[in-house]
């Protein structure tokens, strides 16, 4: 029994070395990059498809799709607020963030679990982790490289933080969605479409003027 434990331990450690080779890598496991390796892995290729964080990338984890659940909270206390003038008698007694930040997260998370779930399916091997490529232009992953015939870089964006003093007290987009508890005020830098949508979401949920 110890013999075979060995050459699998063996076995285990030389194929570790092995470079793998894909007929198609994607770096990035946002919509765009998950989609590509999706249909391009219906032609029957090998498809590959790297990704640091939580698959779904901006919208589904820190853009869209948990930014519509707070909007339609805050919509929520809209009607609360509204429902006077309609002769109801209701209140708002309290909110509670945690709430709906505990769903909102498990959320996100049935989602990401969706997509592993639809890119296995789809036969796409993903692989964890920060890709870095060589100068042989090989893909370099942990202490794993790959090599392919096609790679497409997908990487999406991320917040750029101003270089101006104080700016390391504030928090980006990304942030709002890590807050355990509501601020009582809010400073928003920026009228962008992203930061006026996040006051309309504060201001409504009552927690103190949000400046834009």
């Amino acid at each position: 029994m110890r013999l075979f434990d060995s050459v699998a331990s063996i076995k285990a450690a030389i194929m570790s070395n092995v470079m793998r080779h894909f007929d198609y890598l994607v770096i990035g496991g946002g919509s765009g990059g998950i989609a590509s390796a999706r249909r391009a892995a219906e032609f029957g290729v090998r498809v590959g498809l790297i990704e640091s964080s939580r698959l779904g990338g901006t919208c589904v984890n820190v853009g869209c799709v948990p930014k519509k659940v707070m909007y339609s909270c805050a919509a929520h206390a809209e009607y609360i607020n509204d429902h006077a003038d309609y002769g109801f008698d209701v209140k708002l007694l309290g909110f509670d963030w945690k709430k709906i930040k505990t769903s909102r997260d498990a959320y996100v998370a049935r989602l990401n679990h969706s997509y592993q779930t639809n890119l296995e399916k789809s036969r796409v091997e993903v692989i964890g982790g920060y890709a870095t490529f060589d100068r042989q232009g090989k893909v370099t992953v942990g202490d794993r490289s790959y090599s392919a015939t096609h790679v497409l870089i997908a990487t999406g964006g991320h917040p750029i933080v101003p270089h101006i003093t104080g700016a390391e007290f504030g928090i980006t987009s990304d942030g709002f969605f890590e807050l355990e508890h509501l601020p009582n005020k809010t400073m928003i830098v920026g009228a962008g479409y992203i930061g006026v949508e996040l006051a309309g979401i504060l201001n409504a949920l009552e927690i103190g003027r949000a400046h834009v």
